[in-house]
């Protein structure tokens, strides 16, 4: 990110909904640089995140760093500033969210106000991925970047397959 501690204002980590043991190691992560330098921690929704990161400003809009009183504890994060126009997306919009473990339709009416529409009863395309790969015998997690690089080897006219409508 070409950024040094001095830089950061805060520090944002995914709090869930997620893997528990991923979560944890980013969670532990963002408390330690919190602690060690002083800035508040964002606790961020894990979906809200995936619909909203696209509106975020140029990593050149950031906003300079503030003193922070000492303090043994984490402070907590001030409130946000005024948020410039034409950073919120237009709401209410729908959203297709298709990451490694969810896959879900969601109705976006404001930052926080989300609605499920549908989700898959079945695997997401990261479990699909990882299923695939260790019947292939890939060990790797997760299994679809080592898929991706068999693939790209592969022939595509090996097998005939249908076309998907």
């Amino acid at each position: 990110a070409a950024v040094s501690p001095a830089d950061l204002s805060a520090v944002a980590v995914t709090v869930g909904p997620g893997l528990a043991l991923c979560l944890d190691v980013g969670v532990r992560k963002a408390l330690s640089l919190c602690r060690e330098h002083r800035i508040p921690l964002v606790r961020v929704h894990h979906m809200e995140a995936h619909a909203l990161v696209t509106w975020l400003p140029s990593c050149h809009a950031h906003h300079a760093p503030r003193p922070h009183p000492p303090s043994a504890s984490v402070p907590q994060a001030p409130p946000p500033p005024p948020l410039l126009s034409g950073l919120l997306p237009p709401f209410p919009f729908l959203t297709l969210l298709v990451s490694g473990g969810h896959n879900m339709l969601v109705l976006s009416r404001a930052v926080g106000d989300h609605t499920v529409l549908g989700s898959t009863l079945d695997d997401s395309i990261g479990e699909a991925f990882d299923k695939t790969a260790r019947l292939l015998g890939i060990e790797a997690i997760p299994g679809g970047p080592p898929l991706e690089r068999l693939a790209a080897s592969g022939d595509p006219r090996a097998y005939a397959l249908p076309r998907p409508l």
